[in-house]
């Protein structure tokens, strides 16, 4: 037992001094193989994050998650051609989502996961959660939850720029507080 909590105090410690702002370092990317909808096709996600950062996105077709998939759409337009890969993992059933990824014009990878083993894998108990994980396997954001305004979207925004050494796209502009008298 005390070899447990020297073991979290020095971890505790080793992430407060190499602590970055915004960033949390959280762990390596699990093993998982990712299979598209149709069962024919599969993804080694270990591959993806080997070709630039990855961004997966466990939701489904909520009215929240509907809400802020135009955010998600123009932040993987923004920074496509800089190697950003989003993979929308959706907990619908293959047969249900096909029709509503077609009906939204899904323009990045999508799959299905009634099952929920992506969830797990991640430890997610929120729907969304934005994962972030930066080349070479490192998951360095988790954004949890639904904001129907694109906040969540627009700090994925500024974690990938920060990434690919490149200027923040704007996803999402802040409304104005309105000051009521």
């Amino acid at each position: 037992m005390r070899f447990l909590a020297g073991a979290v105090a020095l971890s505790l410690l080793t992430s407060v001094v190499n602590a970055q702002p915004k960033t949390e370092t959280l762990k390596d990317v699990p093993k998982i193989t990712l299979v598209s909808p149709d069962g024919k096709t599969s993804y080694d996600l270990a591959k993806l994050v080997e070709k630039g950062p990855v961004l997966i996105r466990l939701t489904c077709a909520c009215t929240g998650c509907d809400a802020e998939l135009a955010f998600f759409q123009k932040l993987q337009e923004s920074y496509n051609d800089k190697g950003l890969q989003t993979i929308a993992v959706f907990r619908e059933k293959p047969e249900a989502l096909e029709s509503y990824a077609v009906k939204k014009k899904i323009a990045f990878m999508w799959l299905s996961d009634p099952k929920g083993d992506l969830w797990k894998t991640f430890d997610a108990k929120t729907m969304p959660t934005n994962i972030l994980i930066e080349k070479g396997g490192k998951v360095i954001r988790v954004v949890n939850g639904c904001t129907i305004d694109g906040k969540n979207a627009q700090i994925l925004s500024e974690e990938v720029a920060r990434m690919l050494r490149t200027e923040p796209v704007t996803i999402a502009t802040p409304k104005a507080k309105v000051d009521k008298k």
